[in-house]
């Protein structure tokens, strides 16, 4: 290629792979280097980088990538907390469970937990939705958007719960669930209530089929609090040097 044939801007799919691998953590001198290879000027490979850097979408979308980072990496702190206490691998249960002790040691710090009683822990006017089992496969995995009160009245359910901390480990709900990911495995029998806290996932059957009726409004002071999760997206995360497919 003579010096009039070289191309004096990268194409396009050059400039994704530098975005790409900014975003990545990649430093400068690493991408020029591979741009030079490629065939691409060294001075025009360093000015092409340096612009990409500089360009306010680039440095827009740097923040919202190095925040979520904060985020996921806040998660994964509280995940080894959890693994840290004791009996973090269960979900307790109780034959009886006062409405003090509910709210204080699972709802308020967003564990499941299994009682027979309900007196004292929805509100009044709490409507209770039905819900019917046939017997089959489980259900998709399911974001849990408001704290709920499952309550089995006939046959028995299988759930399988995943904490809130790992949601950003959880891809969807037609995913599967990435190893290293806590699960907690319960089986509910007629007359037995769990805790569904808000931000879990969980997937459900009734191996027999079966019933259960659901509350989604709690005795508490304040509102109840919900979750809406956000249209799934993920980020690039330091890896090797990719050149574009």
């Amino acid at each position: 290629m003579t010096e009039a044939d070289k191309p004096d801007v990268l194409a396009p799919e050059w400039r994704r792979w530098v975005v790409e691998n900014l975003l990545r953590g990649s430093e400068v001198e690493d991408l020029v280097a591979v741009l030079s290879r490629a065939g691409v000027d060294p001075e025009l490979a360093r000015a092409a980088v340096h612009a990409e850097a500089e360009d306010p979408c680039f440095q827009g979308a740097a923040r919202a990538v190095a925040m979520q980072r904060k985020l996921e990496g806040l998660l994964d702190l509280y995940g080894d907390l959890h693994r840290q206490s004791e009996g973090h691998a269960r979900i307790d249960r109780h034959e009886h469970l006062s409405p003090g002790d509910f709210f204080e040691r699972y709802y308020f710090q967003n564990l499941p937990v299994v009682t027979r009683s309900s007196v004292g822990l929805v509100a009044p006017e709490s409507p209770s939705v039905e819900w019917r089992d046939a017997p089959g496969a489980a259900r998709a995995l399911t974001p849990v958007r408001r704290n709920t009160l499952l309550c089995q009245v006939q046959g028995r359910a299988c759930l399988e719960l995943l904490p809130a901390y790992a949601l950003h480990r959880v891809l969807g709900a037609r995913s599967s669930v990435p190893e290293g990911v806590p699960r907690l495995e319960v089986e509910l029998l007629p007359g037995e209530l769990l805790l569904l806290p808000v931000g879990w996932w969980f997937t459900h059957h009734s191996p027999e089929g079966g019933a259960a009726t659901v509350h989604e409004s709690f005795a508490v002071p304040g509102p109840d609090v919900s979750w809406t999760p956000r249209p799934e997206s993920r980020e690039p995360t330091p890896a090797p040097l990719r050149r574009p497919g």
